[in-house]
Formats: C-alpha cells, structure tokens, sequence
C-alpha cells in the first residue's frame, strides 16, 4: 500500500467514528462496525452462510480496517478472526470493537499488507477480503 493511500485511510479512520458518519453506515450498510466500505450488512450474511464458520474455526479479514465484516462473523458463528490491515488507525478500532463485542481471546489484529502476511500455510480456515480494491 502506497505512502498516500495510508494517509488516506488514516483520514477516514479517524472520523468514522463521529455521530454522522455512524448515522450514515447505520441506514446504508446497517451496521455501526464503524465500517469504511461498501459491504451491507445483507451482504455480509450472505457471505457468512457461504464461508460456514463455526466455534473452533479460524478466520482472517484481509484489509480489515475496522473490523467490519470479520467481528460479525466471528460474533455470529462462534469463530475466531484475525483482523489484518496495514493502518494502524482501523486496527485499533478493530481490536475495540472486539472487546466490545466480547470476543476476548478470539479476535486478533495484526498490523500487516496483504501482499506479505505473517502466517504459515493452513494456519486459518477461511479468508474473507471486502471493500480492498474498490
């Protein structure tokens, strides 16, 4: 991720926090992740019945940002996520929003790029990615 893209998303970050911006992602996207993106919360449903998660299961959210949608996941299903991005701004509101939503001791962040990310083959059991390369 280029030098400006991540001064860009610093920016964003920082205020998806303030009232209207919230107010904003709760009639569009339905959700209060503090979401950056695009994914609906319908959509992200969708994508949840797909990927199956269950209790012992382990999911990475690649470009994470905030958390949004990998904290629902693993609130729904019972899973584990590891929320990567490489800003930090998003990974902290991530790693918040995972205390919040009581998923101690099975939500991570790790500040990373998707091109080099720190694990070993097989270490999870699915990846989701959304909103990354709109």
């Amino acid at each position: 991720m280029a030098v400006d893209d991540i001064e860009r998303f610093r920016d964003r970050y920082s205020t998806s926090g303030d009232a209207a911006v919230l107010a904003a992602e709760a009639d569009t996207l339905g959700t209060d992740y503090r979401a950056n993106g695009y994914t609906t919360r319908a959509q992200a449903d969708e994508i949840a019945e797909m990927l199956a998660l269950g209790p012992g299961d382990l999911l990475l959210d690649v470009g994470a940002g905030c958390g949004w949608p990998g904290l629902y996941f693993a609130t729904g299903s019972g899973c584990g996520v590891i929320s990567l991005d490489p800003v930090i701004e998003g990974i902290r509101v991530a790693k918040e929003r995972g205390e919040i939503d009581g998923l101690a001791g099975r939500s991570w962040t790790m500040i990373a790029s998707a091109d080099a990310i720190p694990l070993r083959p097989r270490t999870v059991d699915a990846v989701v990615q959304t909103d990354v390369l709109c």
